[in-house]
C-alpha cells in the first residue's frame, strides 16, 4: 500500500495516531463488545491489529522523506519511543481508573484520548517537507541533502522486493527484531501478571509498577537516539553492532540474573527481582542506535518496507508469545519464570549475534539511483 499511495492517505483510514495498540472507534465499542461475546471482541481486537501494522511502515516513510540524514537515529527513537511512552502512560492510569470506575470506563477514557491525538495528527502531519506550511526553505534544502530527490515518483512504487529478501542485511535486521518483539512483547503482556502472581503487587500498584520498564525504554530510546548520531570515532556499522550488543546482550544477561531470584522465599531478592526486571526492559531501549538505526539507513527511500516488516515481527510475536509463556507459567511460581526468563536470554544472545555478522552501515546496492 505504501508504494502505491502516501502514508498520509494510508495512516489517516487506519488510525495510526491512536493510544497504545487501539483505534479511536474501537476502544469506544470495547465495553458493548465485551458484553455482547468473545468473537465480537475478537473481531474488533483484528480490526485493531490491523491500524496497529501500519505504525512502523508510515515511520519508516517519514524518516526517509523528513529526517535530516545526520539526525537518523534520532528521529527513529523519537517515533519509536511512542510504543513504550503509551505502555507507561496507559498502565497506571489504567489501573487507578479499573480501581475507582471499572473496566469499561478505561475504554472510552483511552477511546476518547485517541481521537484527541488522532485529530491533532491528521491537522498537521505532510507527507513531505516541501507541501507543509510550517517549513521554510532553509529546513527544506536541508532535510534534503543525502536524499535521492530526483528520483521518478513512479519509479519508487516499484519496490525492489526480490532484492531486498535476498539482502543478508536485511535479514539481519529482521532476526534481531524477532529477538528484541518476543521480550518486549513478554514485557508488555505479561508484566502485570509476574508483578501481581510472583511479587505480590496490588492491582493498582501493578498498572504503576509495570509502566516503569516502558518508561525507562522510552527514556533511552531518546537518549541513545542523539547519541548515536553524535558519535564521531566509530564507523556506522560499529555504532549499530555496539548499541545493538549493549541492548540485546544487557537484557540477556539481566534477565538471567532475574532468574535466579525467588522474592517468595528470599526478603531480599523482591526489591532485587523488581530492579533487574525494569532494567531488562529498560535497556531495550539502547536498540534505537542498533536495529531501528540501521533499517532507514541501509534501505533508505524503501524503509517502510523493511520497517513494516519489523513491525510484522512485533505483531506475530505478540500472538506466538501467549501460546509458549502461559503453558510455562500455568502455576506463575518462581521456578516457571526462571525457565521463562531464561529462554528469552538465550533468544536475544542468538538474535543479536546473527544481527553482528551481517549487518552493515551504508545503503543496500538497490537503494542507488540510476
Amino acid at each position: 500500500m505504501f508504494s502505491r499511495f502516501d502514508e498520509r492517505k494510508v495512516n489517516t483510514p487506519l488510525n495510526h495516531s491512536r493510544i497504545r495498540e487501539n483505534n479511536t472507534i474501537g476502544f469506544e465499542h470495547f465495553d458493548s463488545c465485551f458484553s455482547s461475546g468473545f468473537y465480537y471482541f475478537l473481531a474488533l481486537r483484528f480490526v485493531n491489529g490491523v491500524a496497529f501494522a501500519v505504525n512502523l511502515p508510515v515511520i519508516g516513510a517519514f524518516c526517509s522523506k523528513w529526517a535530516y540524514y545526520k539526525q537518523n537515529g534520532l528521529f527513529m527513537a523519537v517515533l519509536i519511543a511512542y510504543l513504550h511512552l503509551a505502555a507507561a502512560v496507559t498502565n497506571p492510569i489504567s489501573g487507578a481508573i479499573c480501581h475507582i470506575f471499572g473496566w469499561s470506563a478505561i475504554f472510552y477514557f483511552h477511546g476518547v484520548v485517541g481521537l484527541l491525538v488522532f485529530l491533532i495528527y491528521g491537522f498537521l502531519y505532510r507527507n513531505s517537507p516541501r507541501k507543509h506550511p510550517f517549513v521554510g526553505d532553509v529546513e527544506k534544502n536541508k532535510i534534503d541533502l543525502e536524499k535521492p530527490t530526483t528520483v521518478d515518483k513512479k519509479l519508487l512504487k516499484h519496490v525492489p522486493y526480490r532484492a531486498i529478501i535476498s539482502t543478508p542485511e536485511i535479514w539481519a535486521i529482521w532476526v534481531a527484531s524477532i529477538g528484541v518483539s518476543t521480550v518486549l512483547n513478554m514485557i508488555f503482556l505479561y508484566s502485570p501478571i509476574y508483578l501481581r502472581n510472583v511479587l505480590g503487587y496490588s492491582v493498582t500498584h501493578t498498572g504503576f509498577t509495570a509502566a516503569i520498564a516502558p518508561l525507562a525504554q522510552a527514556i533511552m530510546k531518546i537518549i541513545i537516539g542523539q547519541t548515536s548520531d553524535k558519535i564521531k570515532f566509530l564507523s556506522e556499522v560499529n555504532k549499530i553492532r555496539l548499541f545493538n550488543s549493549i541492548a540485546f546482550f544487557g537484557c540477556s544477561i539481566l534477565l538471567s540474573f532475574l532468574a535466579f531470584t525467588d522474592p517468595r522465599t528470599h526478603v531480599g531478592d523482591f526489591k532485587l527481582s523488581f530492579i533487574l526486571f525494569g532494567c531488562a526492559g529498560g535497556i531495550i531501549g539502547v536498540n534505537t542506535g542498533g536495529l531501528f538505526r540501521a533499517a532507514p539507513i541501509l534501505s533508505r527511500q524503501y524503509s517502510h518496507f523493511v520497517t513494516g516488516n519489523i513491525s510484522l515481527t512485533l505483531t506475530t510475536t505478540m500472538f506466538l508469545v501467549p501460546f509458549a509463556i502461559t503453558p510455562m507459567t500455568a502455576n506463575n511460581t518462581a521456578e516457571e519464570w526462571k525457565v521463562v526468563f531464561l529462554w528469552l536470554a538465550g533468544i536475544m544472545t542468538v538474535s543479536n549475534v546473527i544481527f553482528c555478522i551481517f549487518i552493515r552501515g551504508e545503503p543496500c546496492e538497490w537503494t542507488k539511483v540510476r
